[in-house]
């Protein structure tokens, strides 16, 4: 039988027939199964012991058949409704993400137009749709993933805000609030053996009203100081408690403690041990933080007494050199000024040698002229000469201006 259905699946050419050849060798196999129970003690009919053995198909060409699975089949038409791709593992968070969550979660729960009129479904579904609005770079997070990490965040930060509200009620003296958050955070990581990672988060929510009202309301951190938290444990679990006192002995001994009780002794003891050296430790090294930073401190103002003492040389250096280099200028000026007013009176008294010679020598030639004799000269020359000795003559002749 299973032979045969297996050649029946391979010539089948969707999965609706070889759903249908599956069902039709259920039934066959379940009738089968039916008639072998007689009630009344009849002996079965005997089978055939020869069955016909099914035609030789060829083997499909191509790779051979895969069988196909499927998921529910969907009905009302939506072909990718019953798909559902790969999931892919997303980051953690990391800060950025957190501080984003964070913001959305006090604007959602401030809203004042909503309020309180709001269901968890509709307020995360707020939540959600603001969140991946303005993630940035970061992957887009799903309502479920949102909420299990503001769970989270909500679990960290309220147990935080009961230590810090411990130290702000025992208001040490001469610490600042930087100091107060520090010894919460060390109370924090004694107390819950692990460090405190979510102080993004917390310092936007320490200073809302909406914040403290649910701190006030789901708060289940308590942080126990004295030797009470003992017997408050054990009455806790139901181990020393009144209502399980035994009665008092004959020898009127006390009883002795239980094993939860020693154990949250001994538990007590090593926390408060590694919380008081984790507390000292942190002490040394504020105070050595705060030593290096006064130390740093008196150096840079020393710095910068050096740096206004060289920046005042400086400057007057520099007025000196260009006053030097002003007076220098003017000097050079001065001298430039001197050899020109000598250089123009040498040319003055050259000009004046130039004239002088000019005019002896023009005299001379005049005199020459008028020395000719007339009556020698050819007459050309005579005629000449005749203008130039009459020209000198109206010349001297006119009398002076």
């Amino acid at each position: 039988m299973d032979r045969v259905t297996n050649y029946a699946m391979q010539g089948c050419s969707n999965n609706d027939e070889i759903e249908e050849v599956e069902a039709a060798a259920n039934a066959a196999s379940r009738q089968h199964w039916m008639g072998s129970f007689h009630p009344y003690g009849m002996p079965p009919p005997v089978p055939p012991y020869f069955y016909p053995a099914p035609p030789t198909m060829p083997p499909p060409a191509g790779p051979p058949m895969q069988q196909v699975s499927e998921g529910p089949r969907v009905r009302g038409g939506d072909p990718d409704a019953g798909k559902s791709g790969p999931k892919v593992k997303l980051p953690n968070f990391n800060p950025e993400e957190d501080v984003n969550l964070t913001k959305w979660w006090l604007n959602i729960s401030t809203d004042p137009v909503v309020n309180t009129g709001q269901r968890k479904e509709g307020f995360w579904l707020r939540i959600m749709k603001g969140y991946n609005s303005s993630r940035g770079v970061y992957p887009e997070r799903s309502q479920k993933s949102l909420t299990t990490r503001w769970d989270y965040i909500k679990e960290c930060c309220t147990k935080f805000s009961e230590f810090y509200s411990c130290v702000l009620r025992l208001n040490p003296s001469g610490m600042s609030d930087a100091d107060k958050t520090t010894e919460a955070m060390a109370r924090y990581a004694a107390a819950l053996q692990k460090p405190f990672t979510q102080m993004h988060s917390w310092k936007l929510l320490k200073d809302e009203p909406k914040w403290e009202a649910c701190i006030g309301a789901h708060s289940k951190v308590h942080v126990l100081d004295d030797d009470s938290s003992d017997a408050a444990a054990g009455g806790a679990n139901g181990v020393g408690g009144a209502a399980e006192s035994d009665p008092p002995s004959s020898s009127g001994s006390k009883r002795p403690a239980g094993r939860d009780t020693t154990k949250a002794a001994s538990k007590k003891a090593a926390t408060s041990s590694s919380s008081s050296e984790y507390i000292s430790q942190m002490n040394d090294m504020w105070g050595n933080k705060l030593s290096i930073i006064k130390e740093g401190q008196s150096e840079m103002a020393t710095h910068h007494a050096t740096m206004c003492v060289l920046q005042e040389k400086k400057i007057t250096t520099d007025r000196e050199l260009q006053e030097k280099k002003m007076a220098a200028e003017r000097e050079l000026e001065e001298r430039r000024l001197a050899q020109e007013e000598r250089r123009l009176a040498h040319e003055d008294r050259r000009l004046e040698m130039e004239q002088s010679r000019a005019a002896k020598e023009e005299r001379a030639e005049e005199e020459r002229i008028l020395s000719i004799d007339l009556d020698r000269c050819s007459p050309a020359l005579r005629l000449f000469y005749k203008r130039q000795q009459d020209q000198i003559l109206a010349k001297y002749s006119l009398p002076p201006p």
